[in-house]
């Protein structure tokens, strides 16, 4: 396998599990969670799908060797919802299946908003049939708040986050204050609901309302988690896990790893300054 360009090893954790799992238990020795994401998406054949397929089998049965605070995260494009939805479901299916069998968590990552429905109704079929899978939805989505009405109408298990491809106005927030206001709407909900909800956010204002709105409302401790990439604010996950919040790291690997990084930079302009300063450095 190939190894990760220096620049990328912010967002990036390696190119295979193993080195993957060198971070994890770094992140667990902290009290600090871990969901393991296999870098690839919009796979256009069978073949290479079947092969990321098998990667998250040997990553499902290795995390259960190792008996590490680890779950997974999956994007469907990669299962091969671009050629054909059953054969995604089937690859989904067989991940789930493992996942159950060993007490470890799926989230399905949301992409963009051509796979919103199609990502929500394989879900829903998924949580008939299986204990281990929950949902990402995305707070700019002017759909988002009906969507979570029928994911918590399901029963279903929720990790919010605000966002991170474009979309244009007639589906999607525009303006960052007006996203962080709907995430806090949105949050609230999922938060009085009873169900165990993933917070995932940056945004020091979502974090402290969170904070606010969980002390406030006695929210208990197990119902909630925290979230945050791998590479960015490394200080306020220690900060919040001191404070006895639940934290998780969403850590990424393997060697399709560009569209991931290039969504980073995109994001937020400082970790464009991080990999310019670098790339000049000795």
């Amino acid at each position: 396998m190939g190894s990760i360009p220096f620049y990328a090893k912010r967002f990036v954790s390696g190119s295979n599990c193993e080195e993957a799992f060198t971070v994890v238990e770094k992140l667990n020795e902290k009290k600090i969670s871990v969901t393991l994401d296999v870098l690839g998406e919009n796979i256009k054949d069978k073949p290479q799908a079947l092969k990321f397929v098998e990667e998250y089998d040997i990553l499902l049965k290795r995390i259960a060797e190792k008996k590490i605070d680890c779950y997974v995260s999956v994007k469907l494009t990669m299962l091969g919802l671009d050629i054909d939805h059953e054969f995604c479901y089937e690859n989904l299916s067989r991940i789930l299946k493992i996942a159950d069998e060993n007490n470890i968590r799926v989230a399905m990552d949301m992409e963009g908003t051509d796979y919103t429905e199609r990502t929500i109704a394989m879900y829903e079929r998924a949580a008939k049939e299986f204990k281990s899978p929950e949902i990402v939805l995305q707070a700019y989505l002017l759909r988002t708040e009906a969507d979570i009405n029928r994911i918590l109408a399901a029963n279903g298990k929720i990790r919010l986050c605000k966002g991170a491809y474009k979309e244009a106005p007639e589906k999607a927030l525009q303006k960052m204050p007006l996203i962080v206001e709907n995430y806090k709407k949105l949050i609230e909900k999922l938060l009085l609901n009873g169900r165990r909800v993933c917070i995932a956010s940056h945004d020091d204002e979502v974090i402290e309302y969170c904070i606010s709105f969980i002390e406030k409302n006695k929210i208990p401790n197990d119902r909630y988690e925290f979230q945050m990439l791998y590479g960015m604010r490394e200080k306020t996950w220690h900060r919040l896990r001191e404070k006895g919040h639940n934290m998780t790291i969403y850590v990424p690997y393997g060697e399709d790893w560009q569209a991931y990084y290039s969504r980073r930079l995109t994001e937020r302009k400082e970790n464009v300054f991080f990999v310019l300063k670098n790339l000049f450095k000795s």
